[in-house]
């Protein structure tokens, strides 16, 4: 499906905790425990597109803004400054992206920047943009 669709349910997100992120190539993996229910539900977003992360007062941190460039290339990846916070809330912005805002005040938006392939996906659910 091309766009962020304008319903598109992340309440899911609301209160987890980002765990892990895992890197591979040309994806970058978010993933998320929720830990205020008994039952320990995890969630991810698998990102093969454009995604940045910004600090409380919005400046750029870490990102990937070309899809074809690998992650082998880059020095390094700074998004490791999300791990160990909460999910506060979320926003939807179709058809272009959507935005994880965190108890460290830090943000992950991730775009849907391509017709042709998927940018991202969510899980579980089989959601992919």
């Amino acid at each position: 499906m091309y766009g962020v669709p304008k319903n598109l349910d992340l309440s899911r997100f609301e209160g987890a905790l980002l765990t892990q992120i895992c890197i591979g190539e040309f994806q970058v993996q978010f993933h998320f425990q929720q830990v205020a229910s008994n039952l320990h539900q995890s969630a991810s977003i698998s990102v093969e597109g454009k995604w940045e992360v910004r600090n409380s007062a919005g400046s750029f941190v870490d990102g990937m803004e070309i899809r074809e460039q690998s992650i082998s290339q880059r020095e390094g990846l700074y998004a490791h400054c999300l791990l160990g916070s909460t999910v506060t809330g979320y926003r939807v912005d179709p058809p272009e992206s959507l935005t994880l805002q965190f108890s460290s005040g830090h943000t992950l938006t991730v775009f849907d920047d391509s017709r042709q392939y998927e940018s991202f996906s969510i899980q579980p659910g089989d959601i992919f943009i």
